[in-house]
């Protein structure tokens, strides 16, 4: 599958999301306040995740940072059809005891960043894959 496009203006963005097969309206807080909307356009979005090509999913991961979110972790999906694919490539950051936000979410992103690079072929060997990033802020973290 391609990139998702957007539908209508700024005021009224939709993407392509695939889940069940039908187009539907991106969720308003699926993304950051202030995250590019050149990002927030080229996700795949599937269920209310986001994922973007290895490329787009390292600069999304560098803006997530530098705006205090942590990364989680990746998976690997692959588009087939209506439905994803999830390949065997995941990665996954878990905050330290006593470890500082800011810290935390500086480690995070150097660890995604890496993972990224060091699997780039391996991603370019199986060929049109999304890299869903999995976020979350110090408050949302706190309330899990």
């Amino acid at each position: 599958m391609s990139q998702i496009g957007v539908v209508g203006d700024e005021k009224t963005c939709r993407v392509r999301v695939e889940c069940l097969g039908v187009d539907q309206p991106l969720p308003p807080n699926s993304f950051p306040s202030g995250f590019p909307s050149e990002l927030a356009s080229a996700a795949f979005v599937s269920c209310n995740e986001a994922a973007w090509s290895p490329a787009l999913a390292a600069r999304s991961v560098e803006w997530l940072s530098a705006h205090g979110y942590a990364v989680l972790g990746t998976e690997v999906w692959r588009a087939k059809g209506s439905s994803i694919q999830s390949l065997p490539y995941f990665q996954n950051v878990d905050r330290k005891v006593n470890e500082a936000w800011d810290s935390f979410v500086t480690r995070a992103a150097t660890e995604t960043l890496a993972y990224l690079r060091a699997f780039t072929p391996k991603f370019i060997e199986e060929g049109d894959v999304y890299v869903n990033v999995i976020w979350v802020s110090e408050k949302e973290f706190k309330g899990t």
